[in-house]
Order: structure tokens, then sequence, then C-alpha cells
């Protein structure tokens, strides 16, 4: 496995792990996220046991890459595509834990929940990503402190936010949020989606952001640009 240097792309794995997870790796991701919860959608098992045993089996596809791995089993409320109950989800999230480098849980999950997912991730040293997303305005900057800081409260390794900006304005609240925590080293990951926030995923870590999650074949989030792309911004501004 390559040792791991900030800010790092991550390639966005939506659809045939083994071939997407090696197209990642060509086009310069240094980490693949497997969206489990959009993976899910395809894939017809009676029981759970047949779901865990599929999870592990595209962890082990795209760890053939020998990247770092983050694992995304996102509700159908934050953008994402699981629709079954809490107590099912989190099953699962248990069993992708010790699997992965990384675990990106939602923030507003129970304490309960995120506690025993920080129990089992220390077992395995994987690291957890607490994250909120906002698919129609962007917080003032002091309830995005507020969440930064409850995330580290909660057992965060990286707080993670996505915003909607519809000024430049709101990007530029994302951006001071990030300054008042950039002593918080490797800690952040700062998104605003869509057109206006695009830039983000190129010059957001400038203000402290140490992850930007690109498409490998198909856009999973407003405002993705390809892994390639994103490489190529780092480049320009010197990382």
């Amino acid at each position: 496995m390559k040792q791991l240097v900030y800010p790092a792309a991550v390639g966005t794995v939506t659809k045939n792990v083994g071939e997407s997870s090696q197209l990642g790796k060509e086009l310069g991701a240094d980490i693949l996220e497997i969206r489990f919860d959009l993976l899910l959608k395809s894939v017809s098992a009676e029981t759970d046991e047949m779901i865990e045993n599929q999870l592990i089996s595209w962890i082990k596809e795209a760890k053939e890459t020998n990247l770092q791995i983050i694992g995304t089993l996102r509700t159908s409320d934050e953008g994402g595509a699981f629709i079954g109950s809490e107590e099912e989800r989190f099953r699962f999230i248990q069993k992708i834990i010790p699997n992965v480098d990384f675990m990106d849980i939602e923030q507003k999950s129970s304490n309960e929940n995120i506690l025993k997912c920080r129990e089992t991730a220390e077992k395995s040293k994987t690291k957890i990503i607490l994250s909120s997303h906002f698919f129609n305005d962007t917080p003032s900057v002091e309830k995005l402190e507020e969440i930064i800081q409850n995330s580290f409260e909660k057992g965060a390794d990286i707080s993670k936010i996505a915003v909607m900006p519809k000024t430049a304005g709101d990007v530029l609240k994302l951006y001071q949020a990030g300054l008042e925590f950039e002593t918080n080293k490797n800690s952040l990951c700062l998104i605003a989606m869509g057109e206006i926030g695009k830039q983000t995923r190129i010059a957001a870590p400038l203000y402290g952001s140490v992850l930007s999650y690109g498409y490998i074949d198909e856009v999973a989030a407003p405002g993705q640009l390809r892994v390639d792309e994103i490489k190529t911004g780092f480049k320009l501004l010197g990382f």
C-alpha cells in the first residue's frame, strides 16, 4: 500500500468495482471510495450474510490496486441510496470497518452508533470520517465551525462538510470555517457542490481540506471533477 500524502484525490467507485478501481488508479487516485449504497442497488441478495459477503468481495477487488479505501454506505436523506433501517445499515458498517482504511459515517447518526464504530475502528486502525451534507444551502460560518467542532468531539479523525453554495460568498464561508481549524492537520474535508462550488475540488486544500472527491467513470455528486483533473489542479497549486 502506498504512503498517503495530503491533499489526496479520492476516486469514487459506483459500479464495476474491479474495472473502476483500476481505472481510478490509472487516473491518479490516491484513495478509492467504495459507494456500497450505490453498488447494492444492483444486487439481489436474500440474506444479510449474502450482502456481507458481497461487501467484502468488493473491498478485495478494490484492494488489488494497493490504494487505500474509504467505505461509504450513505443514507438516502444525505444523497445516498441505502433504504434499509439504521439498525441494518450499521450492522453492515460494522462488517466493513475492519476491512477499510477509512469509514464515512453521517455525523447526525446516533452517538451510540458512532461510539460503537469508533471502538471497532480503533481495533483495526481505521480512520473515521464524520460527514455532514447540506444540499440546499450553506450554513453560517459559526454553524459550520460548530459542526466541525462537534465532529471532533464525537471522535472523528476527519470532519467532512459538503454544502450547496448559491453565491461565491457561500464558498468563502466554507473556507473561513476551514481556516479556524487549520492547526488540526489532516482532519478536514471541505466541499462546495455544484458549478459555483466546483473550485473547491482543487482550491479547498489551501484552506485546510485534505480530501477531494472526484469521479472515475460517472459523476457521483454535483460539481465533481474527474480524478485526473483534480490531480492536475493540485500540481498547478503546488501540491
